[in-house]
């Protein structure tokens, strides 16, 4: 990689890019572009599939460092998701069900530090289903085991 930059909201390492950024989240053009190319590859063969709710619940919660109502709401709604599958077992349409009924709540700003993350989406293999699929639950259950100190906030939320 000649020009690098670091990405605030997961502290990957990516190629320094001029491209597309998230209106809220807190993402470097290269780890938005990547995120991108993880979501094509869901949407273009259905064996990907079983990996996107994981990967979109962690990635968007390391990247939702904003004060903004949206980035507040966001950081608690894919918590409880991630949570809720990783944790509780979930199946989709639940977690599904559980992201429409918390998008009407309005959630005060977290009141303990932003965990400092050890993985980023860079090291999600863009591979094969049969190992992208590793690869995002690895990936997942980092994020999640980073924002251990809210496991308790989480778990609450996911009573609604």
């Amino acid at each position: 990689m000649d020009a690098a930059t670091v990405c605030e909201g997961c502290a990957g390492r990516f190629a320094a890019i001029d491209g597309p950024l998230h209106d809220y989240l807190t993402v470097s053009a290269g780890c938005w572009a990547r995120f991108g190319q993880a979501l094509a590859m869901h949407y273009s063969d259905h064996r990907y599939w079983p990996a996107h709710q994981l990967l979109t619940d962690a990635y968007v919660l390391q990247h939702s460092r904003g004060n903004d109502r949206r980035s507040i709401q966001s950081v608690h709604v894919h918590l409880a998701a991630l949570y809720a599958q990783l944790c509780l077992g979930h199946a989709e349409p639940r977690s599904i069900a559980l992201r429409r009924a918390l998008a009407e709540f309005d959630f005060k700003p977290l009141s303990k530090a932003w965990p400092i993350p050890r993985r980023s989406i860079e090291t999600v293999e863009l591979a094969p289903p049969e190992q992208h699929l590793p690869a995002v639950k690895d990936y997942a259950w980092s994020v999640l085991e980073d924002w251990e100190p809210f496991h308790d906030l989480a778990e609450r939320i996911c009573r609604v």
